[in-house]
């Protein structure tokens, strides 16, 4: 019976999973305000060819550093195989693949030189396809990409606000013993938890989702949603940030940063740190039973219910913030929510071991709260922008107020901006 709840869980939560859609937009606005009062560090563009070749003696040290520290914090995680690491490097070796391989992520990821432009600006347009490997592109066609030139100058902040978004586009796929790769095979995930394994986009759900505060029971049941690995992700990008700023590659050092910061910013979704919230542990053991025996709607309406708010918010939020930073509706109620920052609003980034305790339970702990008022605006969908004063950018601003803080946080804590 046991058996039979686990791998009926497991169909339950392979429903198609979001993050924040709009990552650059968000940190678009919150560094608008964040930076307002000093001057925007210049930094000198350069290839990741170039970055890794400078420091390939260093580069082993500093994913060992975030190995160790991530086998003691995620027991579920195994270590990387010998001939991966980078230090295995060999003339014949491709520096950037070997690289990724040392990081397990996806090999064929494009760190190519770009901004996504936000605000859009003039510039040579940076084709998709120089970008992402994804089939579906989903809403990077309605973005805006800006080629650069190793040795330009150009913003940190720019560098930030496109970094932020790029784990998205390809980083994580297909990084499972299942998956349709073969690194897939060697990486050492496993199978992959959760998520449908056919579908794109949904392999990368364990690397941008973390639950730490279920019931016991559901833990005991279905043990695999333990097995998810953002904080890897953000301490790897974070060791290599600091390594980076360390060696005088301040271009890099903002770029890895903002991919840290990406999967920070997909914590401080409610629908990132919570299964199903409003779902208690019995509900979801009970129609788990009951399916079981062939009573399959109580568990198709509880995942598309949930999944359904889960995907509103996501798209509206998307659409909104694109249109405020458009339209450069500064007092919006959303935008001053991420915006408006004093300094008693702040709050410390002490170190990723306290990401669970600060970011993730109060994303956890928004979730009852945000699920019952999106139910009550009863929006199936989105479809259209509303008015200022609607509920919804109430819900929004208080979800993205989180956001900033955290994301103002950890900028706080770099050890270099300039």
């Amino acid at each position: 019976m046991k058996k039979q709840i686990i791998i009926v869980t497991l169909i339950a939560f392979s429903f198609p999973s979001f993050a924040w859609n709009n990552h650059a937009g968000i940190t678009y606005l919150i560094l608008k305000d964040h930076w307002k009062d000093q001057k925007t560090p210049m930094v000198k563009v350069e290839s990741l060819k170039s970055f890794l070749t400078k420091e390939k003696n260093s580069i082993q040290e500093t994913l060992s550093i975030s190995e160790e520290w991530a086998l003691a914090r995620l027991p579920h995680l195994t270590k990387t195989k010998d001939e991966l690491k980078f230090s295995n490097l060999t003339k014949e070796s491709d520096i950037v693949t070997q690289f990724y391989k040392a990081l397990r992520v996806n090999p064929n990821h494009k760190a190519t030189l770009y901004v996504q432009s936000v605000p859009k600006k003039n510039g040579k347009l940076h084709p998709l396809g120089q970008l992402t490997t994804l089939n579906e592109k989903g809403k990077l066609v309605n973005e805006t990409f800006l080629s650069l030139q190793e040795g330009q100058m150009i913003g940190a902040d720019e560098v930030l606000v496109s970094a932020t978004d790029e784990p998205d586009y390809d980083l994580d796929l297909h990084l499972f013993e299942d998956s349709v790769s073969e690194v897939g095979k060697v990486y050492g995930f496993g199978y992959q938890p959760f998520g449908n394994p056919a579908v794109e986009y949904s392999s990368q759900a364990p690397f941008h989702m973390g639950f730490f505060y279920e019931p016991k029971i559901i833990f005991t049941l279905a043990g695999f949603l333990k097995r998810t690995y953002p904080e890897l992700r953000i301490h790897q990008f974070t060791e290599l940030s600091k390594l980076a700023f360390s060696k005088g590659h301040p271009y890099w050092g903002y770029r890895f940063a903002g991919w840290a910061l990406h999967y920070i910013q997909d914590l401080t979704q409610p629908y990132h740190s919570s299964v199903l919230p409003r779902v208690g542990a019995s509900k979801q053991i009970r129609v788990q039973l009951v399916s079981i025996v062939g009573y399959q709607t109580p568990k198709d309406n509880m995942i598309q219910f949930v999944s359904g708010r889960h995907t509103l918010i996501e798209e509206y939020q998307y659409y909104l913030i694109k249109n405020l930073i458009m339209t450069k509706n500064w007092n919006h109620p959303v935008v001053t929510s991420i915006m408006a920052f004093g300094a008693n609003d702040h709050v410390e980034w002490k170190s990723i071991d306290d990401l669970r305790v600060n970011v993730c339970k109060e994303a956890y702990d928004a979730g009852e709260p945000t699920d019952e008022q999106l139910e009550n605006l009863n929006i199936p969908k989105y479809e259209t922008l509303y008015e200022e004063n609607h509920p919804i950018h109430t819900i929004l601003a208080s979800l993205l107020r989180n956001t900033s803080k955290h994301t103002r946080a950890y900028l706080d804590a770099l050890p270099k901006k300039n």
